[in-house]
């Protein structure tokens, strides 16, 4: 595979994306829940695509919310000079494109471990267009529009192409790789950003995607984690976000005009069921971040685009991806934060905004008032492990990358190039003597638009 460095400049790799957009979105329309969209894993299990719900801000927002005005929970955290520099931010998604803004040294790649990673013209690169819309709420430089933590680093693991479409064993494929190369080659992965979700869990114990997380929480990695869009369709959080040590993030409403106390949630972002509730909510609807030319959303909601490079985005994706820069500020401030001491430090110091708990947890995360009251010394979590003797499976060491391989990949110091996920960890679609599922996006709509069964309503 050619060597797709971050410093990818200008529009020479949109033509390529441009080109294989036709033939890649006829795919995505003929995959259906419980098909087999990627060769990745023998044996692979059912996939399932987005689900995504429909935009209900656009009707009440007074306007989109620009990155700029993010200010709730990073503004004057920057104004004390930490903007996220020396941090590095594990994105788990459908990939980065290099778009202005991220096509610097805030930007590296590493494996490509969707279907896309076999084509060279478009591996590596965001052909859905949900990964760098995180990506640009996380770190962006684009000036005027800069992320929360301009100056943290985004790790790119790419788990879906244009369909966008992942399974499970290529979401822990891609965790165990953050939690094994963390420190490695100058990498320093404090954070892990999942805009993801499986709504099919109830409970985190025997949860293969809730052992996954842990391990990476147990190595020290702050984990931040989408509730969810089902709202109230569902009386509990997704997966991984069930899983109660990581930090799971709901989305308000801030576009009304409203002050912060009185942002409420919007009636899709998930809530828990009174005991795992969200742990903290943040900025989610008509966010605007940056647009991927002729990506899978962009041509399915032009009507969604804001100016040239720009394009509005709802969900608790984007307020996982608010919490991930801020968490990104703290650390630069604070390194020697354990991922419990950064979680109590924001949760303590949320605003809250409602009266719900289940729905936005602690209430709206404040950078700005958490950078000035740390809580040191926190004592560790103490809840009941994913996995264990009395759950079916066995806690995860990061065997995926014993069994599996990863055909001449070479570490050229931006970029993963030659690998080649040969799926072999994953023989007959089990791990630990657990049968995997299908893994779901629990990301944005796109300015009114719903997916539902491969299809625009």
């Amino acid at each position: 595979m050619p060597n797709h460095q971050s410093s990818h400049r200008g529009v020479s790799w949109r033509a390529p994306l441009l080109a294989l957009f036709a033939v890649m979105a006829m795919a995505a329309t003929v995959v259906q829940p419980g098909s087999t969209a990627f060769p990745d894993a023998a044996g692979a299990p059912d996939t399932m695509s987005l689900s995504m719900v429909e935009l209900l801000g656009d009707e009440t927002a007074s306007g989109p919310l620009m990155l700029s005005d993010i200010q709730v929970v990073g503004h004057q955290q920057r104004l004390s000079g930490y903007d996220g520099t020396g941090i590095d931010v594990a994105l788990i998604d459908s990939g980065v494109a290099p778009v202005d803004g991220l096509d610097g040294d805030n930007l590296i790649h590493g494996p490509d471990l969707s279907a896309e990673g076999a084509i060279p013209e478009v591996a590596y690169l965001d052909t859905y267009g949900h990964g760098t819309h995180m990506a640009g709420i996380i770190a962006g430089q684009r000036s005027g529009h800069e992320g929360v933590a301009p100056d943290a680093r985004i790790v790119s693991l790419k788990v879906a192409g244009a369909d966008g479409v992942t399974t499970v064993p290529q979401v822990v494929a891609a965790i165990d790789w953050v939690v094994e190369h963390r420190n490695r080659d100058g990498l320093n992965i404090r954070v892990l950003n999942l805009s993801l979700g499986q709504g099919a869990v109830d409970d985190h114990r025997g949860d293969l995607l809730s052992a996954a997380v842990e391990r990476a929480w147990d190595a020290g990695i702050f984990v931040v984690v989408a509730a969810g869009n089902d709202g109230d369709a569902q009386a509990h959080l997704d997966s991984p976000a069930i899983d109660p040590h990581v930090m799971a993030v709901a989305a308000v409403d801030s576009t009304t005009g409203e002050k912060k106390r009185h942002w409420t949630p919007p009636t899709w972002s998930g809530q828990g069921d009174g005991v795992r509730n969200p742990d903290v909510a943040a900025p989610g609807v008509s966010i605007a971040s940056y647009r991927v030319p002729g990506s899978t959303v962009d041509e399915l909601a032009p009507t969604a685009r804001l100016a040239d490079e720009l394009f509005l985005g709802s969900g608790t994706s984007q307020a996982a991806a608010v919490v991930s820069g801020s968490a990104a500020n703290l650390l630069e401030q604070y390194p020697e934060f354990t991922p419990d001491e950064l979680k109590a430090t924001l949760v303590n110091t949320s605003l809250t905004a409602s009266d719900d708990e289940p729905k936005i947890g602690a209430g709206v995360v404040r950078g700005g008032v958490a950078w000035q009251n740390p809580e040191h010394g926190t004592a560790p979590q103490n809840h009941p492990r994913a996995a264990g003797s009395d759950t079916g499976i066995v806690a995860p060491t990061g065997a995926t990358w014993t069994g599996g391989q990863w055909a001449g990949a070479t570490w050229t110091g931006a970029t993963w190039t030659g690998a080649t996920w040969t799926g072999a960890t994953w023989t007959g679609g089990q791990w630990a003597g657990a049968t995997w599922t299908g893994a779901t996006w629990s990301g944005a709509t796109w300015s009114g638009a719903t997916w539902s069964g491969n299809g625009w309503a």
